[in-house]
Formats: C-alpha cells, sequence, structure tokens
C-alpha cells in the first residue's frame, strides 16, 4: 500500500499531463488516468519487483489511451501527431528497459559461476558450439547443455520482468 502512495503521488502529475496531451475533455482525462491507477494498484506487487516504475506506468498509459480510443470508437489512428507522440514515448520507454535489464542480466552474470558464466558467454556471443565448448573444457556435450540452461534459467528466474 506504501508503494502505491508513493507511485501515485510521484507520478500522478506527469500521468495527468501526459494523457491530456492525447485527450481533451476534463472527465475524459480524469477517467483515463485513473483507469491508469487502478491497473497500476492491481499489479503493485510488480511495479515493486521493477527498478524504475517509470516506463511501466508510461506503457500503461499508453495502452489505456488507446483503450478509451477503442471504446469510444474514435478514429485514433488518423491524427500523426498522436501516433508520433506515442511511439516516441513507446520508444524511450524500450530504451529505457533495455537499459535498465542489461544492467541487471550484468548484475546477474557476475552471480553465476565462473565456469558457467565463461561457457555462457562463449556459447551466446561467440557462437562458439557445445561440441567445442566441451572439447575445450574436457566435459560432456551434455555436460556443457545443462551448464549453459542452469545459467539461463537463473538469468530468467531472477531478472523481473513486467
Amino acid at each position: 500500500m506504501r508503494h502505491f502512495k508513493k507511485i501515485y503521488s510521484d507520478y500522478r502529475h506527469q500521468v495527468y499531463f501526459f494523457v491530456r496531451k492525447y485527450i481533451s475533455g476534463p472527465e475524459d482525462i480524469e477517467d483515463v488516468v485513473q483507469e491508469i491507477f487502478i491497473h497500476l494498484w492491481k499489479y503493485d506487487a510488480q511495479l515493486q519487483k521493477s527498478g524504475h516504475p517509470e516506463s511501466v506506468i508510461f506503457r500503461t498509459a499508453k495502452q489505456e489511451i488507446a483503450n478509451f480510443y477503442r471504446k469510444n470508437k474514435m478514429i485514433f489512428a488518423s491524427d500523426p501527431e498522436i501516433i508520433a507522440g506515442l511511439e516516441e514515448t513507446q520508444e524511450e520507454a524500450d530504451i529505457f528497459w533495455k537499459e535498465e535489464n542489461l544492467i541487471k542480466i550484468e548484475r546477474l552474470l557476475h552471480e553465476l559461476p565462473a565456469r558457467n558464466k565463461d561457457l555462457l558467454l562463449r556459447n551466446k556471443l561467440e557462437n562458439v558450439s557445445y561440441v567445442k565448448l566441451a572439447e575445450e573444457n574436457n566435459l560432456s556435450k551434455t555436460a556443457v547443455e545443462k551448464r549453459i540452461n542452469k545459467a539461463l534459467a537463473y538469468i530468467r528466474s531472477n531478472l523481473s520482468l513486467f
């Protein structure tokens, strides 16, 4: 509850003005803003896991704006300025999200056992086959595959995606 109150107090004005760029009626703006925060309330646990909630908040805002236009059967795609603004906002959110997750992945890579980390990086970044890695490390192909899959599973399970 405390986390959501902080999100609400920190972002309510930004969300309001963001929505106001795309929707004109004050009642409609308030309705959409309310829908955004209802959605964020429902998914507060996942929002807490996200280190930087801003990308989630504005992605939710974009979705709720689109829902508003859909519900009111307005032709959303006909206004190039709206489309360009939302695409730009989406691109910024995507870049921020990718950078945030790259930092998390790097941290998780450092937590892996050195051998598993080396096998994973050589396989995924240098495209070295399991067979070649097995020969170089005096392991079976199956052992290399298991180590790489275990490393990937660790990263996936500890990477909090929303």
